[in-house]
């Protein structure tokens, strides 16, 4: 029996890409020996859905009736009460990511606690935090909690199961709109903060558009400027248009730069670096200021309310 499971989200239009280069480059770079697949499937077509059990993939219907990137969390769930053998779990995209090595040490290491990347420059991703997808209090605690630290990047979280349960039910519970992009990042950055979470290194789900350390290509293989073997490739991005790689997949014939994009994107997250640590001062000041004022009314004797 194994003990561990990827799950990851698809529907027809991203399925051959699942297919083809998700799943063809998992399984040739990592030992599936302890780890199952599944593909949580908001509308596969028949033939894809047939390629991936007939592969020994988990393929598990589910009704799309808001944004992948959210329900995805619902349904994570209701397949984790179903099975209680699996121990350390990995919630994954499926659109926008390569393996290039084995991912086992991810399952083997730090198991008592949930496990991500950091990305090294923050998108914008706090457009997302307002009153559309989020009650006033999650709102305020969530945009302080997103300007004072790194991001997490959402698209490969992995935990023992309980806590990927838990996750799963915080993300329901939190986010009000689940029509749209964006807004379950926002809780799980939130939450995996407030829990405590171990920083893997970012080989393991490098996000090309925002790491410091640079991209090289070499025959279609993703390495870092440093030099160094990228694990988990991440060509992240919701438009299709800004996202720095093209025709990208796994196999010697794939993977272009798109140079002006990348270098756009890169003088982009560079400049706003400095807009969120001035965020970040903005908030410690408006909280020493309403520690002080409560103290001063209270030194009046004047009744503070929280």
């Amino acid at each position: 029996m194994k003990t561990n499971l990827i799950i990851t989200a698809s529907d027809k239009k991203y399925g051959d890409f699942l297919i083809e280069h998700w799943f063809a480059s998992l399984r040739a770079n990592t030992n599936l020996e302890h780890i199952d697949v599944a593909v949580l499937d908001y509308g596969l077509s028949v033939a894809q859905r047939f390629y991936l059990q007939s592969n020994g993939v988990i393929v598990r219907s589910c009704e799309r009736d808001g944004h992948v990137t959210s329900i995805r969390y619902r349904d994570m769930k209701l397949l984790l009460q179903e099975h209680p053998e699996y121990q350390q779990v990995m919630l994954c995209d499926s659109g926008d990511i390569i393996f290039q090595a084995d991912i086992n040490i991810l399952f083997s290491e730090h198991t008592d606690q949930f496990r991500a990347v950091c990305e090294d420059y923050k998108p914008l991703v706090s457009i997302f935090i307002s009153n559309d997808f989020f009650d006033p209090e999650d709102k305020d605690r969530l945009l302080e909690c997103f300007i004072k630290n790194p991001m997490i990047n959402g698209g490969m979280v992995i935990g023992p199961r309980q806590k990927m349960i838990d996750l799963s039910e915080i993300v329901n519970i939190t986010i009000k709109d689940k029509s749209r992009f964006g807004p379950d990042q926002v809780v799980l950055n939130g939450y995996l903060y407030d829990k405590g979470f171990y920083r893997l290194d970012s080989i393991y789900n490098y996000v090309i558009a925002t790491a410091r350390e640079g991209i090289e290509i070499k025959k279609g293989m993703f390495y870092t400027g440093a030099g160094r073997l990228i694990a988990v490739v991440h060509n992240a991005g919701n438009v299709g248009t800004f996202r720095p790689i093209e025709h990208f997949g796994y196999g010697p014939s794939y993977n272009i730069l798109k140079g002006d994009v990348y270098r756009t994107l890169k003088t982009f997250y560079e400049s706003t670096e400095g807009l969120f640590k001035t965020q970040e001062l903005f908030i410690d000041s408006q909280r020493k200021f309403k520690m002080t004022f409560r103290k001063f009314l209270k030194d009046m004797g004047i009744r503070v309310h929280h």
